[in-house]
């Protein structure tokens, strides 16, 4: 980020340039927890590709801006929104494995959002299937981690990983194979899918557990949504298991 930025101030800006600043604003917002001073430089990034009229670029970054920045400052339901019709905007410039990742980060959205739980699982069983048909299966075990807390919350037994070409049998061995790799982001996400189901069903020893492992071992990796989320939830633990303790105690 930092080099594509220095060689725009030295060579002068172009359209691409968008994206280095975007990079940069990320880092503030994501690494450095400095949200206010990423989402100023956001909105910089949407000037200069109106000043270069790149309208083939603007749904690229419109998801990447939405999916990692935004949402921090912006209403959830209205990022929801923008990334629902993002994915057939990038579509139509013909960038399929972006249109893939909108409607990726679509589907995680909607369900925190309270969306409807049938329509998350048809759109996330959906979108499995299509990624596997355009052969964008960079984030498929991701949809099939939160295809797999949706059919938990409706009660379905449906099996989310019998997916064609995907190895790994179950959520566990999944799990396994990111902590061996070193993959926190993904670790990190599959922990708080298992938090809110736990939660949902009041298995809150369970919850607190889960929470003690994102604590131990992928915590210090986490983007700022999920630690906003775990913040939340471990005070919902808390609170719940102090409750249910005899008075004595």
């Amino acid at each position: 980020a930092s080099r594509m930025m220095s060689l725009s101030i030295r060579c002068g800006l172009t359209k691409e340039s968008s994206f280095g600043l975007y990079a940069y604003c990320y880092c503030l917002g994501c690494m450095l927890q400095d949200i206010d001073e990423g989402y100023h430089w956001i909105k910089v990034t949407r000037l200069m590709l109106e000043r270069f009229n790149a309208t083939e670029l603007c749904p690229k970054l419109k998801l990447v801006q939405y999916s990692f920045l935004i949402y921090m400052k912006e209403p959830l339901q209205s990022v929801t929104n923008v990334l629902f019709h993002c994915r057939e905007d990038i579509m139509m410039v013909g960038d399929v494995e972006y249109a893939i990742l909108s409607a990726h980060f679509h589907c995680q959205f909607a369900v925190l959002t309270g969306a409807s739980l049938s329509n998350a699982e048809k759109e996330c069983d959906s979108l499995s299937k299509e990624m596997v048909r355009l052969k964008q299966t960079q984030s498929i075990l991701e949809n099939a981690s939160i295809h797999h807390m949706v059919l938990q919350l409706i009660g379905s037994d449906k099996d989310p990983f019998a997916i064609p070409g995907i190895t790994y049998k179950d959520e566990d061995e999944v799990l396994d194979h990111l902590e061996s790799s070193g993959n926190v982001v993904f670790a990190n996400s599959i922990y708080i899918h298992r938090v809110v189901t736990a939660c949902f069903f009041r298995r809150y020893e369970y919850a607190a557990d889960m929470i003690e492992k994102y604590h131990s071992e992928v915590g210090k990796g986490s983007l700022v949504l999920s630690a906003v989320m775990y913040a939340f939830f471990e005070g919902l633990v808390a609170f719940r298991m102090a409750r249910s303790r005899p008075n004595d105690e």
